[in-house]
């Protein structure tokens, strides 16, 4: 599975599920990344104060 990391505002979307109401679209292209690295995004949660998005992701991981 793909997930979108926006590192301004520190969510981690589903990138199948992600639209409109997520509001990454106003964050600059450079501030995004995408990955399929489970671990990456747990470690981002876990260390680094990510929240995954509760509109898109809410299966995804558990924080």
């Amino acid at each position: 599975m793909k997930y979108l990391i926006d590192h301004s505002k520190k969510v981690i979307h589903r990138t199948t599920f992600a639209g409109d109401q997520c509001e990454f679209h106003t964050t600059p292209i450079d501030k995004r990344e995408g990955t399929l690295d489970s671990p990456y995004l747990e470690k981002l949660v876990a260390e680094k104060s990510y929240k995954v998005c509760d509109v898109c992701s809410s299966s995804m991981i558990k924080e």
